[in-house]
């Protein structure tokens, strides 16, 4: 279950953010921007419950831009990990997946680049909706033939599930695990790929699940 930010406003001006009282003269902007730097930190929305000075108490979201409208919310609150495919980007998907089922592949490639910047500058660059879009570029990459390309945009995606503290990181860690095995480029980019995906499985939310494969790549960076 997501946590929950309490924030507490008395009449006299004060406030109060998880119990901590908040410096300076707007309680009420003190608070909102200090919840904007724990979303922004969490790279997830964050659920608050703020009590007015008259007792009433609010419930509501806030991101990295403030507070989230009922779109926003319920796209965090049903699908964090944004499974679904959100409409406003549905025909861009379709868009390359005919392109991909039409053997376009620089199409295909081009609109998925295109739809990644796109969600990147409209929700920022660790939204959720960017490692899905990336993951769609990895996935395109790694079918036309580019293994040791597709395995460095999965441990990218793999570090951004990370920082969102999502278990999705394990499913992009693994195909970029996978990808650097099915690799055949020159040893210095095997060498580089292997560290960085080291690297990657050092940041495993359960360290002891990830330690035989981080075990078994260290060995392996050391043969080549």
């Amino acid at each position: 279950m997501m946590a929950v930010v309490t924030i507490a406003l008395a009449a006299d001006g004060r406030g109060w953010l998880d119990g901590v009282e908040l410096a300076g003269d707007n309680a009420r902007a003190a608070a909102l921007a200090a919840v904007r730097r724990i979303a922004t930190d969490r790279r997830r929305p964050v659920r608050v419950q703020a009590t007015e000075p008259d007792g009433s108490v609010w419930h509501f979201m806030v991101g990295p831009d403030g507070i989230l409208d009922a779109e926003q919310e319920h796209q965090a609150l049903t699908d964090p990990d944004a499974h679904a495919v959100p409409p406003a980007y549905r025909a861009a998907v379709e868009a390359v997946v005919a392109a991909a089922d039409g053997d376009q592949e620089h199409i295909a490639m081009l609109l998925a680049a295109r739809l990644e910047l796109r969600v990147m500058a409209e929700h920022g660059a660790g939204h959720p909706y960017v490692w899905r879009a990336r993951e769609l570029r990895a996935h395109l990459t790694y079918v036309y033939g580019k293994p040791g390309a597709a395995c460095e945009l999965y441990v990218e995606v793999a570090r951004g599930w990370a920082e969102c503290a999502s278990d999705e990181y394990w499913a992009a860690a693994q195909r970029a695990h996978a990808l650097w095995h099915a690799t055949a480029d020159e040893r210095w980019r095997l060498v580089w790929l292997g560290n960085q995906l080291a690297d990657l499985l050092r940041l495993a939310p359960d360290p002891e699940r990830a330690m035989r494969a981080l075990r078994e790549v260290l060995r392996r960076v050391d043969e080549l």
